[in-house]
């Protein structure tokens, strides 16, 4: 299972602090595409205002949209756009 906290304007948009996918394996493009289905979210917001953290690490470190996340990982994913 992978574990994915959602933190500001990403959570109020899907309306809960943790998801959990019952995934032994999936890309980060993979788990974008779902969540952008299952939760009506705009590509563009997906692709320039949200953060991808894998187990603490930012994902472009990892290989981006190509980056393998699975079973056991935590995921986050954090608005960058925001408010002040």
């Amino acid at each position: 299972m992978i574990t994915i906290d959602l933190r500001g304007g990403i959570r109020k948009k899907i309306g809960l602090s943790q998801l959990n996918l019952n995934e032994e394996e999936i890309s980060m493009a993979e788990m974008i595409t779902y969540l952008e289905k299952k939760y009506d979210i705009d590509h563009k917001l997906m692709e320039k205002e949200v953060m991808v953290v894998i187990n603490g690490v930012d994902s472009s470190i990892l290989g981006g949209r190509q980056a393998i996340i699975s079973s056991g990982d935590i995921v986050t994913l954090l608005s960058i756009v925001h408010g002040g």
